[in-house]
């Protein structure tokens, strides 16, 4: 089988080898992108899973920047971009747009995106990714690591957002013969909510207030993100203007959600509860429970079962193809919650 490509922009700090990228934010401006792409071997090829194989960061020439005042202007983001619309013309495939959690660096960023382009993707519906990777610190030292992410996932949101608009623009300037009439999904994990949320305000606030409807489904997996967000307006309550249906998965076993709640005195957490109250919940938001297939084995605290339980890739998998929420296999449906059930294999 060959290497799965991932397409990436990221406002991680530039270091020297293998790994390109870093612990941090990029010491030029949060704001400073670098875009490419990763190839990921796949665990036909690795016996030890999904294993970043290569990273091609594209070329960049800003003036005053990166290069003198008079070089000429040289955008990463163009070939990237170029790169993944013949991709999804040639594969006639979806574009999934990932935003990874807490406690994940680059090289398991592009792994965990490789590993969703394999595992949602579909005979159907295939799927070529694009991660935005933040600069999660990648370790799990208690307290620090958490809050040092916490703060990243917020002084990253403008680039997030400005990284979604910069690919509106670029489409907005292609000739229509030249559109690859792909749909876009977004799947945001964990902290990654929460960085969203924040570029979601950042984009409202750049646009006037106004949103673009730029995804067909919006996946909230395990957010680590307060379960009152669809309530409030400097959270989520607009996110249903960005997308056509927004999916909520969440566990109540979620172990790693409990110990954000508990140890960090957040409210309840929206993956582990889904929201706080259904009351004037968007008829467009789908709660999915996953309590029953949160299990993924020792260490990951039923925390990663949007890319590991079969059950949750096969719900997913349904949802991409279209079919209503009452009518994908292995649901069942809790009318006191507005929840589906997604029930264990036997």
């Amino acid at each position: 089988m060959a290497d799965i490509t991932v397409h990436f922009a990221t406002n991680r700090e530039e270091t020297r080898g293998r790994i390109p990228f870093g612990p941090r934010l990029n010491p030029k401006s949060p704001l400073y992108l670098r875009y490419g792409r990763a190839e990921v071997s796949p665990p036909s090829v690795r016996r030890d899973g999904y294993k970043l194989a290569k990273v091609v960061v594209a070329p960049e020439s800003i003036p005053g920047i990166t290069t003198g005042a008079e070089a000429p202007v040289k955008l990463g983001s163009e070939s990237v971009f170029d790169g993944l619309r013949q991709r999804l013309i040639a594969g006639k495939a979806d574009l999934l747009v990932f935003i990874h959690g807490y406690s994940c660096d680059f090289e398991t960023a592009m792994e965990r995106a490789a590993q969703l382009k394999d595992r949602w993707s579909t005979a159907e519906r295939p799927l070529e990714i694009a991660v935005f990777s933040w600069p999660a610190d990648g370790t799990m030292v208690p307290w620090m690591s958490y809050a040092s992410d916490r703060d990243d996932a917020r002084s990253s949101a403008k680039a997030i957002a400005r990284a979604l608009l910069r690919f509106v623009d670029y489409v907005k300037g292609l000739d229509r013969a030249e559109w690859c009439n792909a749909r876009m999904h977004l799947v945001t994990h964990s902290m990654g909510n929460y960085a969203f949320r924040n570029a979601l305000q950042a984009m409202r606030s750049d646009l006037g207030g106004r949103l673009p409807r730029l995804f067909e489904n919006a996946f909230l997996m395990a957010a680590d993100e307060d379960n009152d967000a669809f309530e409030l307006e400097d959270k989520f309550m607009h996110l249903p203007d960005l997308a056509h249906s927004v999916q909520v998965y969440f566990a109540r076993n979620d172990g790693a959600l409990t110990i954000s709640d508990v140890t960090k005195t957040h409210p309840d957490r929206l993956g582990s509860t889904g929201p706080r109250t259904l009351t004037q919940l968007p008829q467009k938001v789908t709660l999915v429970d996953c309590t029953q297939v949160s299990g993924t084995g020792l260490g990951e605290a039923n925390h990663q079962y949007y890319r590991q339980r079969p059950e949750v890739l096969a719900d997913v998998q349904a949802v991409l193809a279209g079919l209503p929420p009452d009518q994908i296999p292995n649901r069942e449906f809790l009318p006191d919650k507005r929840a589906f059930r997604i029930r264990a294999a036997p």
